[in-house]
């Protein structure tokens, strides 16, 4: 699983002082406590911060990174309407020279560790899920929204598969398996693009949280705008062999009952065939991450494989 990726940005270490005076310009009344670095995630720096105020999560990303602009307007539209976290401060002036955000902290599990642990999910989280992916997907979006007109979607395939690097970690063999999927799947490929909306664009269960009560919470929202529909469900849906496919099957049902337009009758194959332009897209990076470049090439060619034969690869039984 993508636990195993390296990161793409080093790890940000927070003097305590940089702490303080974040949390000073947020709250002057709030003194902290503690504060204990979260090993989640590849490329922001999170800390658990503990204060005479409560705990609260304090976000801070890599230089020059934007992605707090597309979290505050997700949840500017989103908070009180799904279980999302409370952004309670944004500072893009401090000593630290990022933008450092501050949530309320959630306490919980990661869903990515309760299927490490257990090996599958909880059919009740299951249908939460389905019901974030569906209200989220309810939001009408426009691409011109973002000033930015993607291309069409049956063109990105050959965009990355054309790069050297991605071409050098797929090897030859491989690659031409996937060209001829893509060949093989131009319909499917048009279908895809007829859904659209907004979404989280990174709905993975590393970036959702499960409380003590059992609720879940979808957090992670820098990447979030306008897309295809079945690129959430398809990261969803990654590791497809961490899922029963009666969950499948509740999903899409789930999924229908909220939303505004029903899944075409293949979605998961449609999902999974969007999905797959993501791992290429990652594996044309540069530098040496082994690990995640490894586990990108095995998703892809689980993917080939299930939509060729069309079936589940070591379904949970």
């Amino acid at each position: 699983m993508d636990d195993v990726w390296e990161r793409s940005f080093p790890f940000y270490h927070i003097e305590r002082a940089d702490a303080e005076e974040i949390f000073s310009k947020f709250d002057k009344r709030i003194e902290i406590v503690d504060y204990t670095p979260i090993n989640i995630g590849c490329r922001n720096s999170n800390y658990r911060v503990a204060t005479n105020k409560g705990p609260f999560l304090l976000r801070i990303l890599p230089l020059n990174e934007t992605g707090y602009i597309a979290e505050k307007k997700a949840h500017s539209i989103f908070y009180g309407y799904i279980t999302i976290p409370e952004l309670l401060y944004v500072s893009t002036d401090n000593s630290t020279k990022r933008t450092c955000l501050i949530y309320r902290y959630i306490e919980g599990t990661s869903m990515q560790d309760k299927i490490k642990k257990n090996g599958k999910l909880d059919d009740m989280i299951i249908k939460k899920v389905a019901e974030s992916a569906a209200l989220i997907h309810n939001t009408p979006f426009k691409e011109d929204d973002e000033g930015e007109i993607y291309p069409p979607f049956h063109t990105w395939f050959n965009l990355f598969l054309n790069q050297e690097n991605v071409t050098g970690r797929l090897g030859i063999d491989l690659k031409k398996r996937v060209e001829r999927l893509v060949d093989n799947k131009e319909g499917d490929l048009k279908v895809i693009e007829k859904f659209k909306s907004f979404i989280h664009s990174d709905f993975r269960p590393v970036n959702m949280m499960i409380d003590q009560a059992g609720e879940v919470w979808i957090v992670d929202w820098e990447f979030s705008g306008g897309g295809h529909s079945l690129a959430d469900i398809g990261q969803f849906f990654r590791y497809s062999h961490s899922f029963k496919r009666e969950q499948v099957l509740q999903f899409g049902k789930t999924y229908n009952h909220y939303s505004k337009r029903n899944l075409p009758a293949d979605w998961f194959e449609l999902s999974k065939l969007r999905d797959l332009v993501n791992p290429l897209q990652m594996l044309g990076a540069k530098g040496s991450r082994p690990n995640k470049y490894k586990d990108l090439k095995e998703i892809i060619e689980g993917t080939v494989l299930f939509l060729t034969i069309n079936q589940f690869i070591n379904p949970v039984s």
